[in-house]
């Protein structure tokens, strides 16, 4: 695998027309610098090779947090998960909706506040709800 620094605008500009695939691969260079998704992006292939590759999942973290490594920058990734977790133990018989409910509290409450102090630091950041801030 080789990676270099380097922009390419992803989505492109609206307006302009779909790019024409050619039969070539096409590369793809992602900004985590400026952009929030790419950051994120980052941060899940990251979390993805680590177990298989565990010097480029610390490339790749450093390379995203660009030297401001904090919660995540995939928190709508930790929601899904978490729903999904707690949908699972829902249907075990000894489940606790109490427990779970004061653990998403907790959750929410650490992924707000990291947003929260990216936020000062970075007008694009992505709010809870998912609109640009």
């Amino acid at each position: 695998m080789f990676f270099r620094p380097g922009t390419t605008r992803i989505p492109f500009k609206t307006g302009k027309h779909r790019r024409r695939r050619s039969g070539y691969p096409q590369r793809v260079e992602l900004d985590p610098a400026t952009d929030s998704h790419a950051r994120a992006a980052t941060e899940a292939y990251a979390d993805s090779c680590a177990s298989e590759m565990p010097w480029l999942a610390e490339w790749l973290r450093d390379s995203a947090a660009g030297g401001n490594a904090g919660l995540t920058h995939c928190a709508s990734t930790v929601r899904r998960v978490f729903g999904l977790a707690q949908e699972w133990a829902a249907r075990e018989p000894d489940y606790a909706h109490a427990a779970w409910e004061h653990v998403r509290l907790h959750l929410e409450a650490a992924l707000t506040a990291h947003l929260r102090s990216k936020k000062s630091s970075d007008d694009d950041v992505v709010s809870l709800n998912g609109a640009q801030a």
